[in-house]
């Protein structure tokens, strides 16, 4: 079995609740994964902000347990996995070095 790639949900599906709270996931109805709430911030510093950052490095670097409380439970099918050519975008949009290619 290949190794669990990164979530596609972490750069593509940001969920607004209806109080404002956003989070990373469809799933996370208990706002583990909440980001902040946009009525107090933008949801481009929200889905571009640290936190999440922090959180797709780790998918990238298959550290699921270092990402959102809700990630390492998850079996990340629902969002998809996000391709590595996007990844390493990405990457080196944020000044880090791209994956290595196990192909």
């Amino acid at each position: 079995m290949s190794p669990r790639p990164p979530c596609a949900g972490l750069w593509n599906t940001p969920m607004v609740h209806v109080d404002g709270s956003l989070t990373t996931c469809c799933l996370d109805e208990h706002l583990e994964n909440r980001l902040g709430n946009l009525g107090e911030q933008s949801l481009s510093a929200l889905w571009d902000g640290e936190t999440i950052n922090r959180w797709r490095l780790a998918h990238v670097q298959g550290r699921f347990g270092d990402s959102g409380p809700l990630c390492p439970r998850c079996n990340w099918r629902s969002a998809g996995a996000y391709p590595p050519d996007k990844v390493d975008a990405w990457l080196q949009k944020k000044g880090l070095a791209p994956r290595l290619r196990e192909d």
